[in-house]
């Protein structure tokens, strides 16, 4: 049987000084044996295609914390729109201590309110988030936080139609009921692999529950080293077991 492994992208798959060669040539043999490859992370698609580009084509996307799943092509195999009014209402309440970012069906861009003049192209800034009133929002984030694990905690108390997620210093929000590991199950549907995830933080929980392998590193908190299959150093390393499975 082949076999799909689900990668987390941040602090997994790609760094501060980006992605590692060998985890890309790793993610190349694996995907040229008949195996999938599939990215599973909080980010939209505007904010890894750019990234990715030349380096790794994913078989398929999970994106925005399970919000949105797509396939190679960026067609849509599952999405669930979070109404407008509660991402103003969370993203201003939040708005003096986080840098808000709303998530869309966009290939070109990864939007935020506030962007450093070193940021990359891909980043837009926005003046407004009313400028988001008529486009469908899969996700948003709240990022750069040191209450990131307080405001986790507040948005799913006092917001029961939203799901927020601590990924290290920043909360990523989706409609309730989504989650990484719900997006893999929703994939899951029209595939018939053996499923393996890799992450690196609290929001990857949810993927290792649902997948037949689970990875985390050797540097994650003890405490999501406990609740997975493997504790490796790298992509590479958990391919290389996935292939003497």
């Amino acid at each position: 049987m082949s076999k799909i492994l689900f990668s987390d992208f941040d602090g997994t798959l790609f760094f501060k000084e980006g992605f590692h060669q060998e985890d890309i040539e790793a993610i190349q043999t694996f995907q040229e044996a008949g195996n999938k490859f599939a990215l599973c992370t909080g980010r939209p698609l505007g904010g890894v295609l750019a990234l990715m580009e030349g380096k790794i084509k994913p078989d398929y996307y999970v994106l925005c914390t399970g919000g949105l799943v797509l396939d190679k092509d960026y067609h849509v195999v599952y999405g669930q729109e979070i109404p407008f009014y509660l991402v103003k209402e969370v993203c201003q309440k939040y708005e003096n201590e986080t840098i808000t970012g709303p998530h869309c069906l966009d290939k070109d861009y990864l939007y935020f309110a506030h962007v450093p003049s070193d940021a990359p192209s891909y980043i837009k800034q926005f003046d407004s988030i009313d400028e988001f009133k008529d486009r469908k929002i899969y996700s948003f984030s709240l990022i750069e936080s040191k209450r990131a694990k307080e405001i986790t905690d507040e948005i799913n108390k006092y917001y029961p139609s939203l799901h927020a997620f601590q990924n290290v210093n920043a909360i990523d929000v989706v409609k309730k009921g989504c989650s990484k590991g719900q997006g893999i199950l929703k994939l899951e549907e029209l595939i018939n692999d053996e499923t393996a995830g890799i992450g690196d933080s609290y929001n990857d929980l949810e993927m290792f529950k649902v997948v037949d392998h689970s990875f985390t590193f050797k540097t994650s908190p003890k405490d999501i080293q406990q609740q997975t299959s493997f504790v490796v150093s790298s992509v590479k390393e958990a391919i290389e077991i996935l292939k003497e499975d």
